[in-house]
């Protein structure tokens, strides 16, 4: 996908030098035509291109890996992560709504990563969360 999004900018990018050049050194009157072609075909492919990602946001990718990593595709709330860690009197009632899906990666021994808001957790030995 990554490949996909660098070539269309190299490729606009190519297309926007070309037109200007054009319009500087040539027919002003046919770049001024060509660059209104190009402008509405580039709009109907970033519509098109919108729309595909707003349907796609529904799967998250969520990793974890070395010792002890955690990765959480959503909000990570009320946890007690790592030896002798404690969480008391959060209100686990406040948890906001759950966000469109994010790809989250923790790497490394300890990583943590979440994908949506981090509140009252005690993360890490002997660490704790008092309400």
């Amino acid at each position: 996908m990554r490949l996909l999004f660098w070539s269309t900018a190299l490729i606009c990018t190519g297309v926007a030098v070309a037109l200007t050049l054009w319009a500087v050194l040539g027919d002003a009157a046919g770049a001024e035509r060509a660059s209104a072609v190009v402008g509405a075909v580039v709009g109907l492919a970033g519509l098109v291109a919108s729309v595909f990602a707003l349907r796609q946001g529904g799967g998250a990718t969520v990793r974890a890996g070395g010792r002890g990593a955690v990765a959480a595709g959503g909000n990570v709330i009320g946890n007690a992560i790592g030896a002798d860690s404690r969480v008391t009197e959060v209100d686990l009632a406040e948890r906001g709504a759950p966000g469109p899906g994010r790809a989250v990666s923790a790497r490394g021994e300890g990583a943590v990563a979440a994908g949506g808001d981090v509140t009252g957790n005690a993360l890490g030995e002997g660490s704790e969360v008092t309400g």
